[in-house]
This record gives C-alpha cells, structure tokens and sequence, in this order.
C-alpha cells in the first residue's frame, strides 16, 4: 500500500504485458481467419488470469460465429456481470437476443441502454420496432414520448406516433396527433395527405374531405385530391355526372396512370359483367382520353382494350393489345385477351404468330397451345394440332375450362375426320368439365347431331350456344336453317 502522499505505481509488470500481448495475437487469428486458434488462446488466458469483460466478449463473439449458441450465452453473460454499462456488449446482447426470438431481453437492454445513452436515437427507434412486433402500442408510444422528452420534437417522431396510433385502433388520436404538423406546417400538403390516407384505410371517408379542399387550395393541380373528392361525391350525383366529372382527371396527363386505372378498373368489369352498351360507351370516351394522355404507357392501351372488346368492338380491342404488347410484353393477360379477339374475327393466320410468340415468352400458359392448335386445325394439320393439344393439357390439368377447351378442340377434329364416336366423347367430357357453360362446345354438340340427321336436338344444342354468348355468322345461319325447316 503506497504511502500517503505518494503516486501510486500505474507500471504494468511483464505477466500483464504478456497477457495483453497474448490478448491482441488472439485477435489477430480470430481477424485472419484461425478461430479455432483464437479461441483455444483465449481460453488459455481465461485459466491462466483474472478474466476481463473484453476477453469473454471476444469469446462470445467467435462462439457465435461457430454457431455455438450456448458458448456465445454462457460468454456474453460473464462479460456482462463483469461490465454491464459495457456498451458494445449491450448492443451484441441486443443482436443476439433478437436472432434468437428472444424479444422479451432484447427489450430490457434496450432500455438499459436509453438510460445509459439517452441521446442516442438508434436505440428507441429498435425498442419501438420491437414493441409494435409484440403489439404493445402504449409502450411503443411511451418510448417515442421519452425520445421527444430527451431529445426533442420531430416531424418523424410525431408521424411514428401516429401510425402507432392507428395501428392500435385509435384513429381519432392518430389524426389528433397529425394535426399537431398541419399547426406547425399549414402550407405543407403532404401532412394533409397522411391524415386523409389514415381515414381513406378506416373507412371514414366523408371525413377526408376538409383535407382534400385544403389541399387543393395549397395545390389546385393535385390530382390525387382531386380524385378523392370525385370518389367522396360520386354516389351523390347521376353515373352521368360521375363520367362527366372524371373526364378532364382522365384527361390531365400530370396525374398518374394508377390512380385513373384504378378509379375504372371497377367500372370495366361491371361493363364485362353486364354487357351495358351506354357504360362501354362512356368508357370508351374515357378510354379514348387516356390514352391520349399517356400514349405510352401499356396499362391505358390495355385497359382501352378490355372495354373494346366487352363491347364487341373486337377489331379496334386488337389494335390496342398490339400497342399495349409493342410497349410490354410481359402481361400475360393481354396475350391471352389478343388471342380471344383474333379467334372472334377469324384472323387464323395472325393467331398462329400470336400464339406462337405468347408460348416463347410464357412456355408454361396452357391456353397459348390452345390456341395455337385452332391455327392448326383451321389448316387441316391435325397430327400438329394434337400433338398441341397433348402439351395443353398436361400443362393445364386441373383446369377445367381449359380442359373443356381442349376437348372440344379435340372434338373438332374428330367431327372433320368423321369419327363421330371419338367426336361424341370428347365434346361430352367437354360439356361435362363446364357444367354445360362451355358454348363452343354446344354448337359442335349440335354440329355432330346433325350429321346424325338428330336437327331437333342439334337446334337445342345451337340455341344454347347462342344464349351462352356465341355470336359468329355460322351459328346464326344453322339456327336460321331450323326456323325455315
């Protein structure tokens, strides 16, 4: 003990030298690959000295690369007896507790850490994601109140509260609390934004609306606004003032695609489902509108080319798709509508290139080879057209309207070959895979009974086919045929 007065000796003697010494050529192995080295010189030292925080840290930090999860513990958790403020083991300890879903420990160091580092943002925003992943929202929210309190208001930190806020349910709190940047921020239309999206997600639309004016006052050209009001009005006027309203946001090429897309999306198909000549004219206006607004874009030729050829309007639906494909061709679903359009006109030649292509591009589409086998057909190569159809379905089993398509393919090949028993089989199975919906396989139902001399059952078969939307000149003069008979 030294005498009192006297400077206490800081020199190290050689054993701790060498200790230290043995301590950095460990962590040299360790850095140039030899942990197994590393480890077992480390190890020594452990037996051989009074163990530091920094030599059971590097331990658990080379257990840990060997995957050896109760070293790594049984390690971390000395170095942290020795020198639990040690905040680089903290941090590894948070890593690794979290790696193994052990959010609960996670947690408490986190909070261990705030109180050690209360400036550090990093460690509330970790706490708070790890709160929300266990739902517990009020702590989440206490946390972000203790980083506003230790470091000071932000817009993040007010905007993380309010979507924690929601996600708990408390809609009303969460706008509350976006109020507090619209005080601060009253010409900055993106906070505006951020409460009209939270009310849109809650289904409280009509509450949406002071936002969307006001966002129009700062922005009159903003076109998502304008789109919202347009939705929050739309039930309240005629479907004509809804068209007459949407045609200059359709019109105005600054707002995006999607959102138009997906404001007609929903009209598109009730055209398809209904068949209303004066909705699939006023689409077709709009449409028309669209893309001239963004002629290059492959979503509004697309589109334009759904309603066309909903409203039979085939030749021009064509024209449309084959835009849509020159700018991408990396939609299936356009291929397929092409392929249906150029079978509807009776365009065989066209349909061959068509469905040739749609097989390169996407090898794994049953219907392409459907298609493709129709050309085949048409061309009187029915051991191709088989051998199509044969890939067809192995591809497509399991779905029965293709198979239903298949097999009234084959079906067809048979009626022109004058097997009527082969004919018969496969246009049945056909009926029997579509619940009697498949109407190409109705009319060649009745094609073949009617080279069985059987026209009063043909006529049925025909009539149904025709209900079921069949509109070609063949049909209507067999059914034509029968009503003069």
């Amino acid at each position: 003990m030294p005498v009192m007065g006297q400077l206490k000796d800081e020199r190290k003697t050689e054993a701790e030298i060498g200790i230290e010494d043995e301590f950095v050529a460990a962590k040299l192995l360790a850095m140039t690959g030899k942990r197994p080295d590393a480890i077992r010189l480390l190890d020594s030292l452990r037996r051989i000295s009074q163990p530091t925080a920094a030599l059971y840290f590097e331990l658990a930090k080379l257990h840990h690369e060997n995957k050896d999860i109760n070293l790594t513990e049984s390690n971390l958790k000395s170095a942290l007896q020795l020198e639990p403020d040690n905040i680089w083991v903290r941090r590894f300890e948070i890593d690794f507790s979290k790696e193994l879903g052990r959010n609960e420990t996670a947690m408490q160091s986190l909070n261990y850490l705030i109180s050690l580092q209360p400036k550090q943002t990093e460690n509330y925003n970790q706490l708070v994601q790890l709160y929300m992943l266990d739902k517990q929202y009020d702590k989440a929210l206490f946390t972000l109140n203790l980083k506003e309190k230790n470091i000071g208001w932000s817009v993040n930190n007010t905007i993380q509260k309010a979507e924690i806020l929601d996600t708990g349910g408390k809609v009303k709190e969460s706008v509350s609390t976006l109020r507090q940047l619209i005080d601060k921020f009253p010409n900055e239309k993106k906070y505006y934004r951020l409460i009209t999206g939270i009310l849109h997600s809650n289904d409280m639309i009509e509450e949406s609306e002071p936002y969307l004016r006001k966002i129009l006052e700062i922005d009159p050209n903003d076109g998502d606004a304008k789109l919202g009001l347009l939705l929050l009005n739309k039930g309240k006027g005629s479907i004509d003032d809804y068209f007459t309203s949407l045609l200059p946001l359709v019109s105005n090429p600054d707002v995006p695609i999607d959102i138009k897309v997906k404001e007609l999306y929903p009209q598109v198909l009730k055209h398809a489902n209904s068949g209303d000549s004066i909705l699939g004219n006023q689409l077709i206006v709009l449409c028309d509108k669209l893309v001239i607004a963004h002629p290059d874009e492959a979503k509004s030729h697309a589109i334009y080319g759904d309603v066309l050829k909903n409203n039979g309007n085939f030749i021009s639906a064509i024209r449309q798709y084959e835009k849509t494909l020159s700018i991408s061709k990396k939609n299936f679903v356009v291929w397929e509508q092409l392929m249906f359009c150029l079978q509807a006109v009776g365009n065989t030649d066209q349909l061959s290139v068509v469905a040739a292509d749609a097989i390169d591009y996407f090898p794994n589409k049953a219907i392409s080879y459907y298609f493709y086998a129709k050309t085949q057909i048409a061309r009187n190569e029915f051991t191709k057209a088989e051998s199509s159809l044969n890939e067809a379905n192995m591809i497509a089993a399991g779905n029965p309207d293709i198979e239903s398509r298949i097999n009234t393919a084959f079906a067809e090949i048979y009626l022109k070959k004058r097997d009527w028993a082969k004919a018969t089989k496969s246009v049945d199975q056909a009926l029997l895979q579509s619940n009697n919906m498949n109407g190409a396989a109705n009319e060649l139902k009745g094609d073949i009974l009617k080279e069985k001399n059987d026209m009063k059952n043909a006529a049925i078969f025909w009539q149904k086919a025709f209900d079921l939307g069949i509109r070609s000149q063949s049909l209507s003069n067999k059914l034509e045929s029968v009503k003069n008979n």
